[in-house]
């Protein structure tokens, strides 16, 4: 018993701490730069390279993402 609820514990934060990781949210943008979308997800993309290249561009712009 004690077996399952560690794996099922240790499973779920797992879980937890890589979804958190997979977006970012983008904002604090200087006057006259707005974003269509202010959440990027890795999801979106089709690879890693691709999302941090977005992430660069909107960051170029002058805006922030956490």
């Amino acid at each position: 018993m004690k077996t399952t609820i560690f794996t099922f514990l240790f499973f779920s934060s797992l879980f937890i701490l890589s979804s958190c990781s997979n977006c970012k949210d983008c904002g604090s943008c200087p006057e006259g730069v707005t974003l269509d979308q202010t959440e990027i997800c890795k999801k979106d993309f089709d690879s890693k390279d691709d999302y941090d290249q977005a992430v660069a561009v909107i960051e170029a712009f002058g805006c922030e993402c956490d």
